[in-house]
């Protein structure tokens, strides 16, 4: 199953072949070095490209490279266009609730000005751009958003991309719409190729098709503390909203018990005056970090204490009165109970 796409920018969901080719070929006039043409191009250049300019232009510091580099590719930014298929897989991941990523060695304020140009910018869970070597960020963006590994495809269109996505552990998926060859990227041996981003849809039709989920039951509690003021959580799982401590019920476990134990082992409380609100079905929410189906038993508990120790569930709490609480922004199942509790309470 395929349930996390990572994508490359240039070459790969746009075309900007030609103000590269333009802008690399001014900086090699300036130092007296024969221009490439297209495909030369396409053959020579690779990444990072600091290894590329240390080759075809040694001694020259590539910060002043990069800063004429800048200025000339910033001027033919109006040329660079969507690839095809690039706005239909996106929009596809977005239909099918598969979260979406940028990993790119182009700038922040290059990928920001063309993004929403090109009317795409809101389809990326996390961007990283300024990436000069991909292979030093994979890692921290499938920890930092719980991705699992055999479950994320990275498409790109260079060899790198290949070399990032072994790294990474992940799949890989080369198209050949960008700035390496067929025979460039079956080099790096790639896990799928296809010629265009129509065809990474297909794949990702065979191996996403959505597998039935089991319900898993889970319990979380609205803590009220000593002062009346209720306890957020900013919980990491939950795309970085706030929401109530919980967790799943093992198998024996009564309810209470299930959240006697979870509220103790993410928060330290102990509970009292516990009091159930009421179910909610959870199913494919598009705020969690991946597809799963719960069935959220909400409780309503009371605490003496107000010291709170966190585990590696969430990495922040406040204690709110219900006003503050609804100033926060909520995952959605916190602000149906919130909306619960102030009917009930």
């Amino acid at each position: 199953m395929i349930r996390n796409l990572i994508f490359d920018w240039s070459g790969t969901l746009v075309d900007d072949l030609t103000p590269v080719l333009t802008a690399t070929n001014h900086v090699f006039g300036l130092h007296g070095k024969p221009l490439f043409d297209r495909e030369t191009f396409r053959e020579k250049f690779y990444l990072p490209y600091e290894g590329f300019y240390k080759e075809h232009l040694p001694g020259v510091a590539l910060e002043g490279l990069e800063k004429i580099f800048r200025k000339v590719f910033r001027e033919h930014h109006h040329t660079v266009s969507l690839l095809p298929g690039a706005k239909e897989i996106l929009q596809y991941c977005h239909d099918n609730q598969l979260p979406t990523f940028l990993l790119s060695s182009v700038t922040r304020d290059d990928f920001l000005h063309q993004a929403k140009r090109l009317g795409v910018d809101h389809y990326f869970h996390k961007s990283y751009a300024g990436i000069a070597d991909k292979r030093e960020a994979i890692h921290s963006i499938l920890a930092d958003h719980h991705l699992h590994p055999d479950e994320t495809l990275f498409v790109g269109d260079m060899e790198h991309d290949i070399e990032t996505a072994r790294h990474g552990n992940i799949r890989s998926c080369a198209v050949l719409t960008g700035y390496d060859s067929l025979k460039k990227l079956q080099r790096a041996l790639p896990d799928h190729v296809a010629p265009d981003m129509f065809a990474v849809i297909e794949i990702l039709r065979r191996h996403s098709a959505p597998e039935a989920l089991p319900p898993t039951p889970t319990v979380g509690a609205l803590i009220v503390g000593p002062d009346k003021k209720l306890l957020m959580v900013h919980t990491l799982k939950w795309s970085g909203l706030w929401g109530i401590p919980g967790g799943k019920i093992k198998p024996g476990e009564s309810s209470e018990d299930a959240l006697r134990r979870e509220i103790l082992e993410e928060t330290g409380l102990s509970l009292t005056e516990i009091r159930f609100a009421l179910v909610q079905d959870c199913i494919r929410s598009k705020e969690f970090y991946k597809q799963a189906h719960f069935v959220l038993l909400n409780y309503v508990a009371h605490t003496r204490e107000t010291q709170v120790t966190l585990n590696d569930e969430a990495d922040e709490y406040r204690w709110c009165t219900l006003e503050e609480c609804y100033q926060l922004n909520l995952n959605t199942p916190t602000r149906i109970l919130l909306d619960w509790y102030k009917k009930n309470r």
